[in-house]
């Protein structure tokens, strides 16, 4: 995926949640993306992942494309890498 559109999502991201929550491109291919996001320190209940959910949303409007989320792994109380993939 293009670097500079990811850097665009990821500030205008950060710009409105953090220090709530704090995105950071990972990982980044044609085809996949990791991110990581820190300062969520709910636990896994109900809502813990929108703001996982925003960031695709945002993926979604700036490439014109679906993606889903392939994979949550949770690090630590306020660390979580998400996978997302373009949904083909």
């Amino acid at each position: 995926m293009k670097s500079s559109i990811l850097r665009k999502i990821t500030r205008r991201f950060n710009k409105f949640r953090n220090p709530e929550c704090k995105a950071t491109t990972i990982r980044n291919s044609e085809v996949e993306l990791e991110v990581e996001f820190t300062g969520t320190t709910s636990d896994f209940a109900c809502c813990f992942d929108e703001h996982f959910i925003d960031y695709k949303y945002m993926l979604k409007d700036n490439f014109k494309m679906d993606f889903i989320i392939d994979g949550i792994k949770r690090i630590s109380d306020d660390r979580f890498i998400v996978r997302y993939k373009k949904e083909v």
